[in-house]
């Protein structure tokens, strides 16, 4: 019998996770996050860590009382830029005010990596987002939220003193005329905008910052600037037309730093859809990096091609039309994850190449693209998933952050070996086998094993991966065996349908899937049409028909699974899923009745509400609905609603929701539950209160757990 423990839901506050490396520009050091949940606070904690490459000692730089993310290097590798929180003066009397963003927001600060000393450089109402150092060091770059009638705004020492009792007692009314005041996990953004401002750096005078100065100030969102190599020129992305927030297309703009500011961003290319919208700039200066795709009609089922737009003309080329694959970081289905990281494209020798991460089949790989060659070199592989990477200033050097079914993530060291083909690039360097360091064609060296005690003690299965036949599709699934399975008998399964659309089901770190294994359930998920990493032409064909294709691929390899593995007991079937995958399960149990159990989780019920109520139900008209509004079509709206086929539900479902959740607003689980009693279905109603759409992977950390405990009770009592 084996003396190791099963996995819990309290295990949560044992797990620790790596975010956001950030290699020296010299390459000897990486600077990166580690974050862990607080139990006695009930919160996240984050400090930054560094470790020198060539021994592989390691040190804190930062306490983590603060938060401490995204560590950025000065140029010259003496200064370490990151976001914390400071003191904020005590809240005043009266009600909290409508406008969540403004005077919580983290602060920029900068570390002296030798001394150890660390300066606050910004009090800003906004806070600091996205630093970037300008390539001579003397600026940093970054994002704010701005009021554009207000300007920059600091944040107050004392709390306002008002003996007026309508303004205390009105400052929680929102008013606003956008209609994107809201975004999930975010917070009321009423008229504030992401904009963008800088901070002159003198090395010598931290002590005394300069004061911020807003080069932006326009009514529309801003992406995070990159600078020029010159430094003269921010590039940023975005949409400043009239309507431009909403609709789906972006632009590139560049910011001229040479005039006095505020400027006016000057339009240089468009694209219909820019899912991540990081911007590289060559190492001429001539060329920009962008992914995405230019086609009106598809949306977010799109791959997102490689662009180079030329800065001179504004023309841009798609690089990598002829890889049928999306770029950048598409994995999905981690609870285990803070942000991940920077996952955009690369330049490399001299502007000659790129590195990229592609999709490919529930993994995501760091791959060189030759774009004169039309080529493309993966330099990892496996079943495992790259969720972001940098490289030093001298190419010589990257350092990945690395996940796979049965870790969270770590990180790993490529050396990459300068004037050899693509073939050659990457040196050998072996290291000894390990279960969670999956094989590449070139081994590269493991750096941190930040949760290895907690695996030590922990009985696990590791998923099995089979094919599906859907149709004229195969569907890529995984199956998680009950732990301690015992030969000739069987176990319930619980089907976990995907969220999405859009995304992809991947190698990845699931605490959740692992918790039900070990209560002795198998765990079934799978990529259904309408995922990526298997071409465009499947991940399209959901479009506008949510709950017809993807509904039949989860229902074959929820078949299959029963039909090759004989620890399942296909009697006792469950079915799961949040956000679209909360639409998907009670889509499955109104047209499946033989399901014993359900669990709905923050969904989306009513599709004709869902348009206006939602913080991006306007974006779905035009890819789900051919641009037909509500109004002009209810009846196709209603169809495409899983409320329509609520009479046919007979399984036993707990609804559970968050109050706070702005991308499937609270309602759409109410309407469900009472809609399940009218129908006189089982339920309950699990409302969670001051929580987002993000409960189940960066919700409070007691709230995750008593999420947990209700699904795992509903399933025992059903199941």
């Amino acid at each position: 019998m084996s003396s190791k423990r099963r996995l819990t839901p309290h295990d949560l506050f044992r797990f620790q996770m790596v975010d956001d490396p950030q290699i020296a520009p010299d390459g000897t050091r990486v600077a990166w996050v580690r974050t862990w949940l607080d139990a006695d606070e009930n919160r996240y904690r984050a400090n930054i860590w560094l470790m020198d490459l060539a021994s592989g000692a390691s040190q804190a730089l930062t306490h983590g009382t603060n938060q401490d993310t995204m560590p950025r290097w000065s140029p010259d590798g003496k200064l370490l830029a990151y976001l914390a929180a400071v003191p904020a003066a005590d809240a005043p009397p009266g009600p909290p005010p409508a406008v969540t963003v403004v005077d919580r927001g983290a602060q920029l600060h900068i570390l002296d990596v030798e001394s150890g000393v660390v300066h606050v450089m910004t009090r800003l109402r906004g806070g600091v987002m996205a630093p970037a150092w300008s390539p001579d060091g003397t600026q940093i770059a970054f994002l704010t939220y701005v009021d554009p009638a207000r300007g920059l705004e600091t944040l107050p020492d004392a709390p306002p003193e008002t003996d007026d009792a309508y303004t205390k007692f009105s400052r929680d009314v929102l008013v606003t005329s956008r209609v994107r005041w809201k975004f999930d996990n975010i917070g009321h953004l009423g008229e504030y905008r992401r904009q963008i401002a800088t901070l002159a750096i003198d090395p010598q005078a931290l002590d005394a910052p300069a004061a911020p100065v807003l080069r932006t100030q326009e009514k529309a969102d801003l992406a995070p600037p990159a600078w020029s190599p010159d430094g003269r020129t921010l590039a940023t992305a975005g949409n400043l037309d009239v309507g431009g927030e909403v609709v789906r297309s972006s632009k590139i703009y560049l910011v001229d730093l040479t005039i006095p500011a505020p400027v006016t961003p000057r339009p240089l290319f468009g694209l219909e859809e820019m899912r991540s919208s990081d911007l590289a700039w060559s190492p001429d200066g001539r060329t920009l990096a962008v992914c995405g795709h230019n086609d009106p009609v598809i949306g977010h089922y799109g791959n997102q091609y490689l662009w180079l737009v030329d800065v001179s003309t504004g023309e841009g080329v798609n690089a990598t039309a002829w890889l049928d694959r999306a770029l950048g970081d598409y994995s999905r289905n981690s609870d285990m994850r803070r942000y991940g990281g920077e996952d955009g494209p690369r330049w490399i020798d001299g502007g000659q190449r790129l590195l990229v991460l592609v999709n490919e089949g529930g993994s995501v790989f760091l791959a060189e693209i030759d774009p004169a060659a039309q080529t493309m070199t993966p330099l990892t592989s496996g079943r495992q998933s790259v969720i972001a990477f940098t490289v030093d200033q001298s190419e010589a050097a990257a350092v990945l952050l690395i996940a796979n079914d049965m870790n969270p993530g770590d990180l790993y060291h490529l050396r990459i070996e300068r004037g050899l083909s693509g073939s050659e690039r990457i040196s050998e360097e072996k290291i000894s086998p390990d279960p969670l360091n999956p094989p590449n064609p070139r081994s590269i060296q493991r750096l941190t094993r930040i949760n290895a005690e907690l695996f030590d003690e922990l009985e696990m299965t590791e998923p099995i991966r089979f094919w599906a036949q859907s149709g004229d599709v195969q569907i890529d699934s995984w199956l998680i065996p009950p732990v301690g399975a015992e030969p000739g008998k069987r176990y319930p399964v619980i089907l976990y349908t995907g969220g999405g659309p859009g995304g992809m089901r991947a190698s990845v770190f699931c605490h959740e899937f692992h918790l039900y294994a070990a209560r002795g359930y198998a765990v079934l998920h799978c990529n259904t049409r309408g995922n990526h990493g298997y071409g465009q032409d499947f991940s399209i064909p959901t479009r506008g028909a949510w709950g017809d294709l993807d509904t039949l691929d989860n229902m074959a390899a929820l078949r299959t699974a029963c039909e090759q593995f004989d620890f399942i007991d296909p009697e006792r079937t469950a079915v799961a899923g949040g956000s679209y995958g909360g639409y998907m399960a009670t889509w499955i149990i109104s047209r499946y009745p033989e399901f014993k159990a359900a669990v709905v989780d923050r969904c989306l019920f009513n599709r004709h509400s869902f348009n206006g109520v939602a913080d991006i139900g306007f974006l779905l008209d035009r890819v789900e609905f051919d641009k037909q509004l509500p109004w002009e079509n209810p009846q196709r709206y209603l169809d495409r609603s899983p409320m329509s086929g609520i009479g046919g539900v007979k399984t036993p479902t707990l609804v559970v929701h968050s109050a706070e959740d702005l991308r499937c607003p609270v309602d759409q689980g109410e309407q469900l539950y009472m809609a399940l009693h009218r129908v006189g279905v089982p339920t309950k109603l699990v409302r969670f209160p001051n929580e987002s759409h993000e409960l189940s992977r960066s919700g409070r950390p007691w709230h995750r757990i008593f999420r947990l405990e209700q699904y795992l009770g509903w399933f025992a009592e059903w199941l």
